[in-house]
Order: C-alpha cells, then structure tokens, then sequence
C-alpha cells in the first residue's frame, strides 16, 4: 500500500477525532487517496489482500465501536472537484454538503436549502438519501459516478432505487461514490439566504447541536415521529447510560455529555428499542450505522 503514489498513510488512529460522536476505538490505518487513480490502486490492493475496509465522510451518521478496526479507513476529502455550469453542478463525493449549499447559494441556484446544517460529505449525503423538511438529496441529482470493481460507471437517477433513507449504494457496499451531478434552479439570491437562514434556526432550536452527537437516531416509524414516540410514548426523554443521555431538546438524538463510549450509545440504542417493542409493538430500525 505504501508504494502507490498520492496518498497519505496514518497507523493507529483514534477514530474518536473523526465521529461526531466522539466515541471509537483505534484504527489500524486511516488512508487519503488524492487522486481517482490512487483511490483504483488502494482498492485493488485491499481486493488483493483481502483487508477489511470503510469508507468515512465526515464520521456522522455512524459509531465507530470501541474495538481496534484492523482495516483501512478511506477518507475521500482530498479528492476535490467543484463544477459549476449554469444550473448544472458536478461535485466530488468527498466534498462537503454544507460548504456546496454555501457554494450555489452564491450563484443564485436553490434547491438545496434544506441541506443546510446537514453536516456529512456529498457521497454520505446520497448513500442514505439524507433530507430534511420534506426534501431529499435525490430530488435534485441527475446521476451518480462511483467505482465498481476496478470499472468507474456513470448511472442516472432513476436506476439507483432512492427512497427514505436508502438508496442502492447501502445494498452494495463494495461500491464507492466519486461525484454527482445536480440539476438546480435559478433563484432570487435573497430569498435563498433567508431560506438557509430559516432552516439553520429551525434546527439550533430543534437539535443538541452543542453536544456531540450523530443526527438523527432512527428512523420515522409509520404515523408516528421517531421523536415523539420516544418521548411522549416511551418516556425516555433525559435517560442515559453512562455519560450517553437521550436529548432533552430532540428525543430521537443521543447525545455524549462527557466521557461516553461508543458502548455507552449502542446500549442505550437497544434499551430504545426494546421499549419501543415491548409498550408499542413497533420495530425502530436505526438509521446510524454502526461499524465494527
């Protein structure tokens, strides 16, 4: 791995610098491709030797457990490209998704505002179809390059299966998103600031963003919030393991306080769940990941 060109190596990392969580044990290697080229060679190291890997945006959304990882993790980030042609915009998948909000909004292009304060990567952002107030990431996408088994491949929209939370790179994991392409609209300029500015108040005043924390935990059950349930139904609004307490302002967040280990949250994720299944008779799937 230390002969490909383009790429920075780190050994025994503390993965809790890199989760919005604060929380993970170490990893064995933490690897920057620079190029598309290096990214093809790493990968086709890693199929050769058959090492165990993930690919991390910006670690949220996720909990790194407590364990040493004896992989590599592959941070995308310095792989950049930001194009900008007319309402067309193409990016890479390591680029941040609040910086190209900030981006378009500068060209008068909407159509993204509900992103704003979202925290992950462009490719994180269409792995789980991320969205807020009624949009998704997919709704404005044209298509998707990523590389599969050495093959890069552009697909359109349409033949990647979107839907709440989903799309078809959580199917296949051992497909990694390089770039997309948006189609936006024009827009007043004004109107778009306000509207980031709107969405970036609504969730100050909604979520523990003065706490580490990954997002939302789970996701919305039918006819119910996620939120609402846990609080109202389950009375678990404040619970904690350890220094890993369920908020007080959004009860679908939890929140680390302190000194809370990724074991602190997985524990208080089930106690969670088997509430939710014991009082309510409802199955909470969780929309964090998390990695072993």
């Amino acid at each position: 791995m230390k002969s490909i060109n383009d790429i920075e190596i780190f050994e025994n990392v503390d993965m809790s610098k890199f989760t919005s969580y604060k929380t993970g044990g170490i990893a064995k290697y933490f690897v920057y491709p620079k190029t598309i080229q290096s990214l093809i060679q790493l990968m086709d190291y890693i199929k050769k030797n058959n090492v165990k890997y993930f690919l991390l945006g910006n670690g949220t959304n996720i909990i790194f457990t407590d364990n040493f990882y004896d992989g590599i993790i592959i941070n995308l980030k310095k792989i950049k490209c930001l194009k900008i042609d007319k309402n067309l915009i193409n990016v890479s998948s390591g680029y941040s998704l609040q910086k190209l909000v900030n981006e378009v909004s500068k060209n008068s292009l909407g159509g993204l505002e509900f992103a704003s304060g979202i925290p992950g990567t462009i490719g994180g952002a269409i792995y789980m179809n991320a969205g807020a107030y009624g949009s998704s990431i997919s709704d404005y996408l044209l298509d998707v390059t990523y590389l599969e088994d050495g093959i890069i491949k552009t697909v359109s929209k349409d033949k990647l299966k979107f839907g709440y939370r989903t799309s078809y790179f959580k199917k296949h994991k051992n497909i990694i998103i390089l770039s997309a392409t948006f189609k936006l609209y024009s827009s007043d300029k004004n109107k778009i600031v306000n509207k980031i500015k709107e969405y970036t108040e609504k969730r100050i005043k909604s979520q523990p963003l003065e706490y580490p924390n990954a997002g939302s935990v789970f996701r919305n059950p039918e006819n119910i919030s996620a939120g609402a349930l846990i609080e109202h139904n389950l009375n678990l609004k404040g619970y904690n393991v350890g220094d890993a307490y369920i908020s007080t302002k959004h009860a679908n967040f939890i929140v680390n306080m302190g000194k809370a280990k990724s074991v602190d949250i997985i524990k208080l994720i089930k106690v969670i769940q088997k509430d939710a299944r014991d009082k309510e008779n409802i199955k909470l799937k969780l929309e964090q990941e998390i990695i072993k």
